[in-house]
């Protein structure tokens, strides 16, 4: 029987037995491996422990904030498996941040990494209102009646005959904050059937087996990756998780580990990309040339072979790499630039981008290895997900609505904020903006928040235009911004903040003899605003352009900040 609460997964798992559930690196360069029967009976523990030593019963909430480990995922079983709410918080909040959450969310257990204590510590209203840390690492020089040790939590918890209590699929899993941290915060509600739906229902759109290895790259507070957990859980796959970003550290755990599957964001596989080019551009004469005529012949050939000339060709590139046997990657949480896209096919590795968001638990719709693989759109709705555009424009443009058993069950204590995004029919409005092309595939063309409504009344997605720029080597990003015609003009005109890719710039220059100037920068940046302008219409023509020289500040979901910047920004920087 397939499980549908998350009780009914930590049960199931013990099918899998003494097979690796996930592994981590040490501190010996070996890696510490837990078990899927390990996992099953540590949740077990977990749950026993809160609530007889703890006394915590249905529906209190218990924190999680730490960074990545195997740990992270056995606590979160033990806590909602007989119906306690998980509180997952982003290991890199300010003290200030999770003070203002911890308010809202009043729990008073908190499981939490060491390095995250001591910084907590210093702050006398979370340490009154927490009644206990228990803290996955060691906890010499700790002493506080407060703090136990996961070890013996899960040591007591195990002598514990734990009971099962009823636990619904409506039930509330996990209470996730995704604003409003320094304000108002906005929690997202998300049950037992919203997981069950999703770990279901990628199962059947991406292949994933007991013989698969996932890396995990995403911070387990994030729903995606969170998802693509439980997924593996259910599918019996071993998740390795990586030690580092830094490409020299997670190309080691692939390697070593024999990773299959890669989950991240945009700008992780915009990193890998640049790295693999970088490479190529730094071979010696006359093998770079080589390879890289290679490179512009071979994407000529995926145009007419999807990416099966990729494979066939640059399967020494891969290998080099450390690469060859990872089966796909997905992309995901932000857009992706389809330059990356494009030249991932060229190399012959298969990327798939996908679309969610944290209410819809999170994936909606994801490009699938058993269909035509279109990264220029985000894919096809996952099974049990319908996505329709609300009052489309003559393009077809129009809101993205969903309906499916992942979308959640509301804001947590704010009725107002459900009913503006879920109907009356159960349809999700998320506030982005897309079309479904004939072939049923979802293309998100910009945010319903972000649009530019120019003086002549005519709409502006500012991603449409940003991806457009982005595809010139020589931007590392673009910000679209509105400046209005006139002082008392609604309309707004489009204008554009620029950071040049000084790395591909530095290294153009020396292989093609040019010095490198600022003089030079700004006029190769005027050409290529110039060049995605002139194919733009008229009212979404750029009209001034700004250089950059920082990368733009981010989310942790590496998005850029956009209410940090507005058109008044730009006239008066």
């Amino acid at each position: 029987m397939e499980p549908k609460t998350i009780q009914e997964l930590v049960h199931y798992i013990g099918i899998f037995g003494r097979k690796t559930a996930a592994q981590i690196k040490n501190d010996r360069d070996d890696y510490d491996r837990y078990s899927f029967d390990e996992y099953q009976r540590t949740a077990k523990a977990v749950a026993g422990y809160l609530e007889r030593s703890r006394h915590l019963r249905k529906e209190d909430m218990v924190v999680i904030y730490s960074d990545n480990r195997p740990e992270w995922m056995m606590a979160y079983l033990g806590i909602v498996y007989n119906g306690l709410w998980a509180v997952p918080l982003d290991a890199k909040l300010t003290d200030l941040e999770v003070k203002n959450l911890l308010t809202d969310c009043g729990a008073k257990v908190m499981f939490v990494s060491k390095s995250l204590y001591d910084n907590l510590s210093s702050e006398p209203e979370v340490m009154q209102q927490i009644q206990e840390f228990i803290i996955f690492d060691e906890i010499h020089g700790i002493h506080d009646r407060k703090v136990r040790r996961f070890r013996d939590i899960v040591d007591e918890g195990k002598k514990i005959d734990v009971k099962d209590h009823p636990v619904t699929e409506d039930d509330v899993a996990s209470l996730i904050y995704t604003s409003g941290t320094t304000g108002s915060p906005k929690g997202v509600l998300l049950t037992h059937r919203n997981f069950s739906h999703q770990f279901r229902a990628l199962s059947r759109s991406v292949p994933i087996t007991v013989e698969d290895t996932e890396l995990c790259l995403l911070p387990l507070h994030h729903t995606f990756e969170f998802s693509v957990q439980l997924t593996c859980l259910y599918c019996g796959a071993t998740i390795t998780y990586a030690e580092s970003l830094r490409p020299n550290k997670m190309l080691a755990n692939i390697r070593e580990t024999g990773v299959t599957i890669m989950i991240g964001v945009p700008l992780i596989f915009e990193k890998l990309y640049e790295g693999i080019m970088r490479n190529i551009r730094a071979l010696s004469f006359p093998l770079k040339p080589f390879v890289m005529g290679l490179f512009y012949f071979t994407g000529g050939l995926n145009k007419v072979t999807g990416n099966a000339a990729g494979k066939r060709i640059f399967g020494f590139l891969r290998k080099k790499a450390g690469l060859d046997g990872v089966k796909y990657m997905i992309s995901g949480a932000a857009p992706l630039n389809y330059k990356v896209a494009a030249g991932f096919d060229t190399l012959g590795l298969t990327l798939l981008n996908g679309y969610g968001l944290t209410e819809s638990s999170p994936v909606i719709a994801v490009n699938r290895l058993d269909r035509k693989i279109k990264n220029e759109s985000v894919g096809i709705p996952i099974p049990g997900v319908e996505v329709k555009i609300d009052n489309p424009d003559s393009d077809g443009q129009g809101e993205i609505l969903t309906r499916s058993a992942s979308v959640m069950k509301g804001y947590f204590r704010n009725p107002k904020a459900t009913a503006e995004v879920i109907d009356s029919e159960n349809w999700l409005h998320t506030g982005d903006i897309g079309t479904l092309d004939a072939e049923g595939y979802l293309h998100v063309t910009g945010r319903k928040k972000n649009i530019i409504v120019t003086p002549g009344g005519k709409n502006v997605y500012p991603e449409e235009i940003e991806d457009k720029l982005t595809e010139s080597p020589f931007i590392l990003e673009a910000l679209i911004v509105g400046i209005p015609e006139a002082e008392h003009s609604k309309g707004e005109t489009i204008y554009c903040y620029v950071v040049p890719n000084y790395e591909y710039f530095d290294n153009y220059c020396s292989v093609n003899g040019h010095k490198l100037t600022d003089e030079f920068v700004e006029q190769t940046v005027d050409q290529a605003v110039r060049e995605v302008s002139v194919q733009l219409a008229d009212y979404k023509k750029i009209k001034g352009w700004r250089i950059r020289r920082e990368e733009f500040q981010k989310t942790s979901t590496k998005k850029i900040k956009r209410y940090l910047f507005s058109g008044k920004d730009f006239i008066n920087s």
